[in-house]
């Protein structure tokens, strides 16, 4: 091996994966590049996620992951995972990858991208998405648009060059990704503000149907997420590769968020009792977890207290209609009383993500409620066979 050759390293034990998730500070974080829009990620949650004794997604899935040095020092990493649980009801042999950093080096984003390629070939896959976290919901996408603001929750942030290097080794576009910006103060804090199509299709939808909206009773925690999961089954089964949620992966995903959520900004649509659409809008934490820079010991949760109280924007997260309501007006309604908690609580600014490109129906109401995109984010596939 030369000394200028990239070597490919696995990440087989806790002290290389600690290697694996702090290589992300060489890229954003070294003296000579910092970036101040970047978001470090909470190390130890990361480090649990990755661990394939505790991680959950190790119960229906496996992944491995990789370290690249050159000259004795980590220039990249990549991990490339398979989620045996969605491949089975897609019935297709499909990989991932994901975790991707690295310097903008083409040499290590190939030798990278070679390794986690033929590792997918050895598992028996036939085509590679990404990048991904381990699911395609999970901070998916390399940033095309929007290098001018920090990601909000649940989203990446990435260099301009990453997808210049994917491309480059061949991969062709999966799909895009959208976040809308919607500014609160042109409403002037009434919603009777609000785009005028919007206000006559939710009072329309709520005379129409009896349709109650309420919001989420913190204190019937486990039966309201119990509700959550129903609906976004139910209401999201269109969608283009949608797996339906497993129940202990969500439930561990909703209680890493339990801390944050405010219930003011979450809301039920109700039909004769029954739920049949859903919102969450969740307060944009990634302002206060820049401060901790992935610690919350011994004075990340100080200054993680101290964010949460200057945040001033929210994150619509998620909204879900049952296909026998939708295109009836449910979900502006369900808008309509979000921007209502949002002004009542000072909000200045809304982020709306992510929706998928061929989301029409979604893209189309958030652009009639005024909101612009201000990020694009794009996932690849390669075929793994000829």
């Amino acid at each position: 091996m030369s000394p200028s050759s990239v070597e490919i390293v696995p990440v087989q034990d806790q002290r290389s994966r600690e290697r694996f998730v702090r290589f992300a500070w060489q890229i954003y974080r070294a003296k000579d590049r910092d970036d101040p829009l970047w978001v470090p990620p909470l190390i130890r949650s990361q480090l649990h996620s990755l661990d394939p004794q505790r991680g959950s997604f190790f119960r229906y899935g496996e992944a491995a992951l990789f370290l690249a040095r050159r000259d004795g020092r980590d220039v990249g990493r990549i991990a490339g995972w398979i989620n045996h649980r969605a491949n089975r009801f897609l019935n297709e042999k499909a990989a991932g990858f994901g975790f991707f950093e690295t310097f903008n080096d083409y040499e290590v984003a190939q030798a990278l991208l070679d390794v986690v390629c033929d590792w997918a070939r050895g598992q028996g896959t036939e085509t590679i998405r990404g990048p991904f976290y381990f699911s395609m919901d999970d901070s998916p996408g390399v940033l095309i648009e929007g290098f001018d603001h920090p990601p909000v929750l649940l989203c990446g942030h990435s260099p301009h060059y990453y997808a210049d290097l994917i491309q480059r080794y061949g991969m062709t576009k999966y799909r895009d990704a959208y976040a809308y910006w919607l500014n609160l103060l042109v409403f002037k804090g009434d919603v009777a503000n609000l785009p005028p199509k919007i206000l006559r299709v939710a009072e329309a939808v709520r005379r129409r149907t009896g349709v109650q909206v309420r919001a989420m009773r913190m204190e019937d925690w486990n039966a309201e997420v119990a509700q959550v999961m129903h609906l976004i089954n139910e209401a999201m089964g269109y969608m283009r590769n949608h797996v339906p949620m497993d129940e202990r992966e969500f439930i561990r995903f909703i209680e890493e968020l339990r801390q944050v959520i405010d219930p003011d900004l979450v809301f039920f649509a109700e039909i004769d009792g029954q739920p049949v659409g859903f919102s969450a809008t969740i307060p944009d934490v990634n302002q206060a977890l820049k401060s901790a820079n992935g610690r919350l010991f011994p004075l990340g949760w100080l200054r993680l207290w101290w964010g949460m109280r200057r945040i001033d924007v929210a994150s619509l997260k998620l909204l879900a209609v049952v296909e026998e309501y939708r295109s009836r007006g449910l979900d502006s309604l369900l808008y309509l009383e979000t921007t209502r908690a949002l002004l009542r609580k000072g909000y200045t600014w809304l982020d709306m993500s992510l929706t998928a490109e061929h989301n029409v129906m979604i893209n189309r109401l958030v652009q009639n409620l005024g909101g612009q995109r201000y990020k694009m984010y794009r996932t690849y596939y390669m075929p793994l066979v000829s």
